[in-house]
């Protein structure tokens, strides 16, 4: 795979992919979840190696790659309960091979079991609309 000159940053809240190649950077927020939050597809996307990643990765945000794909997964999972989306369906969209292991990941990042934390956002929805 050929290297490309790469930099990850954060801008105004974003996380960024600034390419020698691209006139603009990309959203890497787009990417995670256009390649399935998957560590390969995000470097293949990007045209690095899995490997390479991790070093832009440290060096751009301090953070791997691994933890950052996590991360948005997880930010992703909320915003969809929020929605209303059921559990199931959450767990197929985000590429969870079951919803036992979506439930599982999300109170370990959360805190909270996504069943409890749905009845809590519609419990504050339904009291603030009140």
């Amino acid at each position: 795979m050929k290297r490309r000159d790469v930099e990850i940053i954060q801008r105004d809240g974003r996380f960024l992919v600034l390419m020698a190649r691209e006139p603009l950077p990309l959203s890497l927020t787009k990417m995670a979840r256009d390649g399935e939050y998957k560590m390969a597809s995000l470097s293949d996307r990007i045209g690095v190696s899995e490997r390479h990643l991790r070093r832009v990765f440290e060096e751009g945000i301090g953070i791997s790659p691994k933890d950052w794909l996590r991360q948005e997964r997880m930010v992703a999972a909320r915003a969809l309960l929020r929605e209303g989306s059921p559990i199931k369906e959450v767990a197929i969209d985000l590429g969870f091979t079951t919803a036992k292991m979506f439930s599982r990941d999300f109170q370990l990042f959360h805190g909270v079991k996504p069943t409890d934390f749905q009845r809590k956002e519609f419990g504050y929805s339904l009291n603030a609309s009140s």
